[in-house]
């Protein structure tokens, strides 16, 4: 009996390592499937990382583009901003310009007398400065005439009234201007600006012979 059970015993270890090879080979074949399949899902998954990067930089190329064009438009902005800024100083400017032009065309078109001594004697002294070292007794007769003639201008830009009056017989040297103020007619030398009670205006003279509008 020993004798008969001496050859089974030899095919059991070989039966267990064939079902462990079969065992092993089923395992690596099932183990390759899953390896090609993962190795799939990673070849797929690198195509959609490839093509989400490309999204990335394109949306990177458009960022830097988009951040190019805000700049170029701010700049622009700026500089349309500065020349609005440029051109409302200039308006600005332009209009102050007009208006003081318009006053100044208001004034020399509606001159008037002047209104005191006071406001005569101060006018002189800043609107027709005598040059030190000037004698008058120097002068000819052409140049007072001239400097009262000069005299009158000045006043009428001004807006005063005070006319250069030639003396009879037409001589020069005794030529001066003519100053009303209230009901006194004043003589201004123009050489020397000294002024002096001429004469009486009755009854006395407005101050403006042609009103201003509004006045």
């Amino acid at each position: 009996m020993n004798k008969t059970s001496q050859p089974m015993n030899k095919w059991i270890p070989i039966s267990i390592i064939a079902v462990l090879v079969v065992a092993l080979a089923i395992t690596a074949t099932l183990m390759g499937m899953k390896i090609s399949k993962l190795n799939g899902q990673i070849n797929d998954a690198d195509t959609k990382i490839s093509g989400l990067q490309s999204q990335v930089n394109s949306l990177q190329a458009n960022v830097s583009s988009l951040q190019t064009q805000l700049k170029q438009a701010q700049d622009i902005a700026a500089s349309l901003q500065s020349s609005l800024d440029k051109a409302n100083s200039q308006i600005g400017t332009l209009t102050s310009t007009n208006s003081n032009q318009a006053a100044q065309i208001k004034t020399m078109t509606y001159p008037r007398n002047f209104t005191s001594i006071d406001e005569l004697t101060n006018w002189l002294q800043k609107a027709n400065p005598i040059p030190v070292g000037v004698d008058p007794s120097t002068l000819t007769s052409l140049q007072k005439a001239q400097m009262a003639l000069a005299l009158e201008v000045k006043a009428s830009r001004d807006g005063y009234i005070l006319p250069a009056i030639l003396p009879l017989l037409g001589n020069l040297d005794q030529m001066t201007n003519r100053a009303i103020v209230g009901d006194f007619i004043y003589e201004v030398r123009a050489w020397d600006n000294f002024a002096q009670i001429g004469g009486r205006a009755v009854p006395a003279m407005p101050s403006y012979p042609i009103p201003p509008p509004g006045q």
